[in-house]
């Protein structure tokens, strides 16, 4: 039975000692301010990040993997003995890795099988670990892809923000969606639709936002137990409010706390919280 590495990119949001202590390897994104660029959670950290950010008079921008990157998870992969390979990114919607990477897996000493997750951050994260699981348990290439599909499929993702700005300015939404948030002066609740960030609801307080993202989760759930994730970008009591809420009405059968890294920060901005919730197998 064929030994099969897991390989993703940095917007995953994983836990570094959990990626470190699982093994996955994560290949990283850039954030350049003005002319200077990090290496997310590399040359620079998530703290660094935000005292930059709070600081920049210009939003700064992220860029995909280098080739090089991916070059060399693929071939360390090889190295530690894995006979082929499933990596797993971030939407295709949102970022050209995708497509970087199935160039570079055409170049790679070993087979390389890319899957788009539709995906980003924590959600990308609980797809991630599903296909883990699979390929520590000794599944087959096919049995890993299909994992890393059903999770990707069944996953659902819920992000609070201060602004809407930093999306729009990022062209992660339409100028008109932003507008219309920020004239209003409300906190809206996004998710991910077709592999795209889409405006969910409008909602007036962040206390009503918690109490409709916690009614969301429960729909998801609908009465079953489910992974759920919740990360933030520098506001950990506000995280701990949604799991207050979260906890109240769902089975939460694994629970993963995590940190919004540079990369879905610049797009989002401090302040935010996200929910990913994956129901468990029946």
């Amino acid at each position: 039975m064929a030994d099969v590495a897991v390989v993703t990119d940095s917007t995953t949001d994983l836990p570094r000692p959990l990626i470190e202590e699982l093994g996955i390897r994560v290949v990283p994104m850039s954030v350049t301010f003005r002319d200077r660029t990090f290496i997310s959670r590399i040359t620079i950290t998530d703290e660094e990040f935000y005292e930059r950010l709070a600081s920049a008079d210009e939003l700064p921008t992220t860029a995909q993997p280098a080739p090089g990157w991916f070059e060399e998870a693929y071939a360390d992969a090889a190295d530690d003995g894995a006979d082929a390979v499933v990596s797993i990114h971030v939407s295709g919607a949102l970022s050209g890795t995708v497509s970087v990477a199935r160039t570079m897996g055409e170049q790679a000493p070993l087979p390389v099988h890319v899957v788009d997750s539709r995906q980003v951050g924590t959600g990308l994260g609980l797809v991630v670990l599903a296909a883990h699981q699979v390929a520590t348990g000794g599944g087959s290439v096919d049995e890993v892809i299909q994992a890393a599909d059903r999770a990707a499929a069944a996953v659902r993702s819920f992000v609070v923000v201060d602004t809407m700005d930093y999306l729009r300015r990022g062209g992660r939404l339409t100028g008109t969606q932003a507008i219309v948030g920020n004239v209003l002066r409300v906190k809206p609740i996004l998710g991910i639709v077709d592999g795209r960030v889409e405006v969910l609801e409008r909602t007036r307080t962040w206390s009503r936002a918690v109490g409709r993202v916690a009614a969301l989760a429960a729909e998801v759930a609908d009465g079953g137990p489910v992974q759920v994730a919740v990360s933030h970008a520098m506001a950990p009591d506000r995280a701990e409010a949604v799991w207050e809420a979260i906890e109240d009405d769902v089975d939460v059968a694994d629970r993963l706390e995590a940190f919004i890294g540079p990369v879905v920060g610049t797009h989002t901005g401090p302040g935010t919280v996200a929910v990913s919730v994956l129901p468990e197998r029946r």
